[in-house]
C-alpha cells in the first residue's frame, strides 16, 4: 500500500493521539454512565459532550499511569455536576483552563 504524500508522520502522530484521547474519555464516560445508572438520564446531552471534552483534556494533561489509577465508576452525580459546572466556567472564560483542570483533577483523584 502506497502512502499518501500529503500525510506525514507528524499528522499520523497527531491523529493517533486524538484517537487515544477520544477512546480514553469514552471509556471514562461509560464507567460513569454505568455507575450512575438511573441518574444518568438526568444529565443533558450537551453536558455529556462537555464532560467528554473535559475528560479528554484531563487525559491529555495527565500521565497514562495516573489516568489509569482514577476510578470513574466511583464518581457521584454531585461530583459529575461539579465537573460540568467547572467545564462550563472554563469554556465561558470565567476561570483559566489550567485552574479549572486542576480543580477537576482534584475531584477525580478524590473519588
Amino acid at each position: 500500500m502506497e502512502r499518501n504524500p500529503d500525510i506525514n508522520d507528524e499528522d499520523i502522530g497527531i491523529r493517533t493521539f486524538q484517537l487515544k484521547k477520544e477512546q480514553a474519555s469514552e471509556r471514562a464516560i461509560e464507567k460513569i454512565r454505568h455507575n450512575l445508572r438511573k441518574e444518568w438520564p438526568t444529565i443533558f446531552s450537551d453536558d455529556v459532550e462537555l464532560l467528554r471534552w473535559v475528560l479528554g483534556e484531563i487525559w491529555a494533561l495527565m500521565g497514562h499511569y495516573e489516568w489509569d489509577q482514577l476510578t470513574f465508576s466511583a464518581l457521584s452525580l454531585d461530583n459529575i455536576k461539579k465537573i460540568i459546572l467547572i467545564s462550563k466556567d472554563i469554556t465561558a472564560h470565567k476561570i483559566k483552563g489550567n485552574e479549572g483542570f486542576e480543580e477537576i483533577e482534584g475531584i477525580l483523584r478524590s473519588s
